[in-house]
């Protein structure tokens, strides 16, 4: 007679007949594969369950080791949005002040269009000089700016007063939320998108548990932002930050273009 002997030491046995079959090989085997198969189900089943959470956790948490960029400390770089004022010593008649469009470009008299967003003041000027030699003796040129468009960040999402906000230095993810008037009711803490520029322009993000640094008071784990960053309040949980960055931040044209981001890295 098959039995199948369990982990509290009593035994489940296949009966020798049913409705007067004899009992063979053959059946005995058949009836143990009954007994044990509902068993084996149970802890497979069983040990998935006790692996799912901490692989789902893990998966959540890889999306929040995404390090964003440091903040560039080089010279500055004109963005789109930015008055730049280019002034002459001698033809003052060619001094014109120009904003920086959505292609990136201003116009000048004599030169025509000028591909502006992304070079610094130095390496625009002698451009200039080289281009108005062909047009005027000895030019001498000046370029500066007079707004800085890229001082900015934009908050959106679940907060009270989504937009742009001014920049200033020392500036951190919660202290903007609260600038933005604080988050709505709908708002999901744990999961506050942060976006910078990476090295070429490109969108870089990451998820930030905001609900942990109030809940513990952990604002040295608070982020510190930097010019142009975008933060997003999301209402649903963020399973993958490039996939939201694809779906969502490309198209909130024109705002990632004003604040720098290059969007066909």
């Amino acid at each position: 007679m098959p039995c199948l002997w369990l982990l509290s030491g009593s035994s489940v046995c296949a009966p020798e007949r049913q409705n007067g079959v004899p009992d063979t090989p053959s059946r005995r085997a058949f009836a143990l594969a009954a007994l044990v198969a509902p068993l084996l189900v149970a802890l497979l089943l069983g040990h998935l369950l006790f692996l799912a959470p901490p692989c789902m956790a893990q998966a959540a948490d890889k999306i929040r080791d995404v390090a964003l960029p440091e903040p560039s400390e080089g010279p500055y770089r004109i963005q789109v949005g930015d008055v730049l004022e280019v002034s002459f010593f001698k033809t003052v008649e060619l001094n014109r002040t120009r904003t920086v469009g959505p292609d990136g470009q201003i116009s000048l008299m004599l030169i025509g269009q000028l591909k502006v967003a992304g070079r610094t003041i130095d390496d625009l000027t002698d451009e200039l000089t080289e281009r108005y030699a062909h047009e005027l003796t000895d030019p001498q040129v000046t370029l500066s700016v007079q707004e800085f468009a890229g001082m900015k960040i934009y908050v959106g999402g679940e907060v009270n007063r989504p937009g742009m906000l001014p920049f200033r230095g020392g500036l951190t993810l919660v202290q903007a939320i609260m600038d933005a008037g604080g988050f709505m009711k709908t708002a999901r803490l744990s999961e506050v998108v942060v976006i910078r520029r990476g090295d070429e322009g490109q969108p870089v993000g990451t998820v930030v548990n905001v609900q942990a640094i109030l809940k513990e008071a952990e604002f040295g784990d608070d982020v510190a932002l930097a010019p142009s960053d975008v933060i997003f309040v999301a209402r649903s949980r963020v399973s993958n930050v490039n996939l939201f960055i694809e779906q969502y931040f490309r198209n909130m044209y024109p705002i990632p273009i004003f604040l720098g981001f290059n969007l066909w890295q």
